[in-house]
């Protein structure tokens, strides 16, 4: 039987046997109450202490504070007081704040709520109440949602992963393809020991295929494994690889990425409840540029508003008034990128641009506080991804480099959403492509570096489209070294 993927958050191609995930058990036959009370606590110091032991856990942060806070122990005792089990006490408590935020209209929130399950998945297991599920061979998952819990303790047996629901900007999907583990969001029906396979190059999954197709499979998967994931040689060209988190710089560097093109720091500010501190935001962008060393670090400042809230920002709306109404905060940011531009290869872009006067103002704000503290001037730039900024893209001429953020330029352009944009992209690439000469023209005359971070450039057949354009640079996932890889050779081939 094959089903569609409903959605990609990490590429891949596999083939295994199946294990679906069950939820953990509550226990609901308490002992004493001071046993449980104890147990709820000792549960709390455990979590705590697995969280700060590990590395590079910046997608941590809001596990860390939710157990740290004193109402997790206040309502959890009260409720063990009221003769719940501890397991039960961990569920109540956490079960008000995932319902409030599942019920939210923005989809960024949506997987936030999937992380709040993933403390209570992590309390309750080191309980010692969870029904216990251990694998020691290699399997595809099938769950509901994936916990980034899950996935770190059993990463070396998991091959792929199906699940109901997800997002690509959950900590899990991060995760996925920063271990390079196929990840897609599907409703199939299998059960334990099915044999599976999952093909995102064609969007489909298979269930107990026939020997015939099993075989063809199996050719098919060795034959992609003796292409070595790594760049081939691309002159004039720049391989760029968009990333939301350190985690996802080991696959930048050993598939041989020129540099970062997009590295989303919003979703660091949205793991906490307050602001970040220079020191803070210092460790994590400089951990950032030291690996890269001299490659091609740009850092897109704090993209937020409309569906991307955070509770101590000011903001409604996407774009530069968010800059103009939380001048401190980004003032940090922007010290703390400068200061970790210690190799000078880091770049700061400037999202959701609208005029030239917005660019100029934020640009002379960065020389200012480069200036002031002494730091080495990096290249500055924007993202194009407004109607406004499109037609009046010869007004940019101070700009060092321009990105293409076509998701939410075709979102403007043609009010499509993701899903039909992904789905639908010959519908309107050739007037997209079209309005684009202009920019590439421009941006030729005045040797501005210009590159696609969108979606879209991870579409081979667009992908080839931006070449012939004239767009050499594009800016994907890590997982898609290969179809640049094949793209590039397409085009040289053919050119």
């Amino acid at each position: 039987m094959k089903y569609p993927i409903k959605e990609i958050l990490s590429n891949g191609f596999v083939m295994g046997t199946v294990k679906v995930l069950d939820s953990f058990e509550i226990i609901k036959k308490p002992k004493n109450k001071e046993d449980e009370k104890k147990q709820f606590l000792n549960s709390i110091d455990k979590s705590l202490n697995e969280i700060n032991n590990m590395k590079d856990d910046s997608y941590l942060v809001i596990q860390r504070l939710m157990i740290s806070d004193p109402t997790l122990k206040e309502n959890g005792i009260k409720y063990i007081d009221e003769g719940k089990t501890a397991a039960e006490a961990i569920n109540l408590v956490m079960e008000d704040v995932i319902k409030s935020l599942e019920e939210s209209s923005s989809s960024y929130l949506k997987e936030r709520a999937n992380d709040i399950k993933d403390v209570t998945f992590r309390l309750i297991s080191n309980l010692g109440n969870k029904k216990k599920q251990v694998y020691d061979k290699p399997y595809i998952l099938y769950t509901d949602n994936l916990l980034p819990s899950y996935l770190i303790n059993n990463k070396d047996y998991i091959i792929g992963v199906i699940a109901k629901s997800g997002g690509y900007t959950s900590h899990s999907a991060i995760l996925c393809r920063s271990f390079d583990i196929p990840y897609v969001i599907a409703d199939i029906e299998c059960k334990d020991n099915d044999t599976i396979c999952i093909d995102t190059r064609k969007n489909k999954i298979a269930v107990n295929p026939s020997f015939e197709d099993m075989e063809r499979y199996i050719e098919e998967i060795n034959s992609s494994k003796r292409f070595i994931k790594k760049a081939v040689l691309h002159p004039g060209f720049l391989f760029l690889a968009n990333i939301s988190s350190s985690h996802e710089i080991k696959n930048v560097l050993e598939y041989d990425f020129d540099g970062i093109g997009l590295f989303r720091t919003e979703l660091i500010f949205m793991n906490s409840d307050r602001p970040l501190t220079f020191d803070e935001q210092f460790q994590i962008y400089s951990r950032v540029t030291h690996a890269m060393a001299e490659r091609i670090v740009c850092f897109r400042t704090f993209d937020v508003g409309d569906d991307k809230k955070i509770s101590y920002l000011n903001t409604n709306h996407k774009g530069f008034d968010n800059y103009l109404n939380n001048k401190e905060i980004f003032e940090t940011q922007v010290k703390a990128m400068l200061a970790a531009n210690l190799y000078s290869n880091v770049r700061i872009m400037f999202p959701m641009i609208e005029t030239k006067k917005e660019f100029d103002y934020l640009r002379e704000w960065v020389l200012r506080i480069a200036k002031e503290n002494n730091y080495r001037k990096p290249l500055i730039g924007m993202m194009l991804e407004t109607k406004n900024a499109l037609i009046n893209i010869k007004e940019f001429t101070n700009t060092d480099f321009i990105s293409l953020g076509t998701n939410d330029l075709c979102s403007e352009l043609y009010h499509i959403d993701r899903e039909n944009r992904m789905n639908n992209f010959n519908e309107f690439i050739d007037d997209l492509l079209e309005k684009l000469k202009d920019v590439v023209d421009f941006c030729n005359k005045r040797d501005i570096c210009l590159s696609v971070c969108g979606e879209l450039a991870s579409v081979k057949e667009v992908a080839l489209r931006f070449y012939k354009l004239g767009i050499k640079n594009l800016s994907v996932s890590s997982s898609c070294i290969q179809m640049l890889n094949n793209c590039y050779t397409e085009f040289i081939t053919n050119k």
